[in-house]
């Protein structure tokens, strides 16, 4: 017969979750999937402003813009390991923690390099929240309808976070563009509160695969930027 992860004997099983616990893990999951996708989006409306105040050229505000989303999407697949490996609450939590002071990091920017530099971290921590948020969901509800539920109260915060923030940032920006990326923290702040009160994920041996990795990186790293987001702000602040 199969035995499945949470039976192997390497696995550490979950504690059981209680009404608050599961209610606790997805309103932390909602947090988290809601600060990726909103920084993911909210960038772009705040260039014209990063340009005025720290200066560089169309290729350093395209790298504050598509660094996050490369760092995403290349860490992926070996961060979905990670929370395996650690348990999806930890990972969850982990993946806030330098998230938000990645965000602090960008808001306190002095240069267009170290904006860059903390976009990429802030990417990175990005990918490890994202599964982790997702496995959260999935030992909090074992469930198939709640579960259910709950995956698409999930989804619903990506959806608000990006229809939200260019009405969002362009208001932050009207204070300081800096504001975009100091909001993070009062909300990572709230989803390792709810974390507390989340039960413990169960974990993992799992094999990390370092070569293919490194593919990824190459992978995504070759491919052109996208061109269309970012050189029309641009083209549209140098008239401004």
């Amino acid at each position: 017969m199969h035995r499945t992860a949470l039976t192997r004997p390497d696995a550490a099983p979950a504690a059981p979750a209680t009404p608050g616990g599961a209610g606790a893990a997805r309103a932390a999951a909602v947090l988290g999937f809601f600060v990726i996708t909103f920084d993911a989006v909210v960038v772009n409306v705040a260039l014209p402003s990063i340009r005025r105040d720290v200066g560089g050229g169309i290729t350093g505000l395209q790298w504050v813009v598509d660094g996050y989303t490369l760092m995403f999407a290349a860490l992926l697949l070996s961060a979905g390991s990670l929370a395996d490996r650690i348990g999806a609450r930890r990972a969850l939590a982990a993946g806030m923690t330098v998230f938000a002071a990645a965000s602090a990091a960008c808001g306190l920017a002095p240069t267009l390099g170290t904006l860059v530099a903390a976009r990429f971290v802030q990417g990175a921590a990005a990918a490890v929240m994202m599964p982790a948020s997702m496995a959260l969901i999935g030992h909090a509800y074992p469930e198939a309808r709640s579960r259910a539920r709950a995956v698409a109260i999930w989804a619903m915060g990506g959806a608000v976070a990006s229809s939200s923030a260019p009405v969002l940032g362009g208001l932050l920006t009207q204070l300081s563009w800096r504001w975009i990326f100091f909001i993070n923290l009062p909300v990572a702040a709230a989803a390792l509160l709810l974390l507390v009160r989340t039960p413990r994920s169960p974990h993992r041996r799992v094999p990390l695969d370092w070569t293919g990795q490194a593919t990824a990186v190459v992978a995504m790293g070759a491919l052109p930027p996208p061109p269309t987001p970012t050189k029309l702000v641009y083209k549209c602040c140098r008239f401004s």
